[in-house]
This record gives structure tokens, C-alpha cells and sequence, in this order.
């Protein structure tokens, strides 16, 4: 199908074209975006989500997620880790707009704090 198609709008209010739901749960979207990440930088994690909660400033909305990371220690994590809170993560529509790194009693804690893009909303 070409983009032209889906751009239709009688194929569009023929209820033909949707556009992808987001995922209700952020913090597992987020974890599943951070393992594929890993993955690309040569890196086997397990990321869980520990908690996910609301915030907002006066001018922007989103959410913390607590995510707790296992892996194997390894030169290419060390450097994943390393460059993780400057990296650019992909959420679509989303930005994440801080992320830290913490080590935990087993693992690393993840905390990262996204919000929507209200130039893509």
C-alpha cells in the first residue's frame, strides 16, 4: 500500500485507515525500547518496570518511570550505561527528557523522566 492510499480521505472515513493506538502502559513500551536499544549496542538486558508515575511542570506533562536493569557485565554495557542518559531513545511521540543511571543492590535502577511532544500531539 502506498502512502498516497492511506493519506485517502474516503478510505480514512471509511474506517480503512487508523492510526496506531499508543500503548497504555508507558513504562513497558519504554523498557522494550530500551532493550532494543542495548541489543543495538552489542548489549543483553533484561529491564523491568518497577514503577511509573505522573508529573508535570507548569508547561509540560508526562511521567517517571522506575525501571530496574539486569545484565551481564561486559566492556559493551559499561559503555551503554555510560552513554545512556545522553543518548537519543526513540518513543515516537514522546521525548524523554532526563534519564539516570543509579547502580542497585543487583543491577543498575533506571529513572527516566519522559513527556508528550506537544509538537507531534
Amino acid at each position: 500500500m502506498t502512502a498516497l492510499a492511506w493519506s485517502d480521505p474516503t478510505r480514512r472515513s471509511a474506517g480503512l485507515c487508523r492510526s496506531r493506538p499508543r500503548p497504555a502502559d508507558r513504562g513497558e513500551r519504554l523498557a522494550r525500547v530500551l532493550v532494543a536499544h542495548a541489543a543495538q549496542a552489542g548489549c543483553t538486558v533484561t529491564i523491568a518496570v518497577q514503577a511509573v508515575e505522573p508529573w508535570s511542570s507548569a508547561t509540560f506533562s508526562g511521567s517517571v518511570a522506575t525501571l530496574s536493569l539486569a545484565a551481564p557485565s561486559s566492556p559493551a554495557l559499561a559503555a551503554w550505561l555510560a552513554d545512556l542518559a545522553e543518548a537519543d531513545i526513540p518513543l515516537g511521540r514522546d521525548i524523554v527528557a532526563d534519564l539516570a543511571v543509579e547502580p542497585a543492590a543487583e543491577g543498575w535502577l533506571l529513572r527516566v523522566l519522559t513527556f508528550a511532544d506537544a509538537a507531534n500531539g
